[in-house]
């Protein structure tokens, strides 16, 4: 899956000088790739989530279908 996110920080400029005062270029970039890392986590939970309530929805739509056959 080829995905893109987009972070949006508020008080992006209070941020960019933290990071210029406390650390440098390497650091920067790790905190971005893990918070993008547990977005994209976040959002695949999603996805699995919704799937697993498809497969159960599906499956309680094939019992109640066969409990009136059951009771004829």
């Amino acid at each position: 899956m080829n995905s893109a996110v987009k972070i949006i920080k508020r008080g992006q400029k209070k941020v960019s000088t933290e990071f210029q005062d406390g650390q440098d270029g390497q650091a920067r970039a790790q905190s971005t790739r893990e918070i993008a890392k547990t977005i994209k986590g976040w959002i695949s939970e999603l996805h699995q989530r919704r799937r697993d309530e498809q497969v159960a929805s599906s499956a309680l739509m094939r019992v109640e279908l066969s409990v009136p056959t059951l009771l004829s």
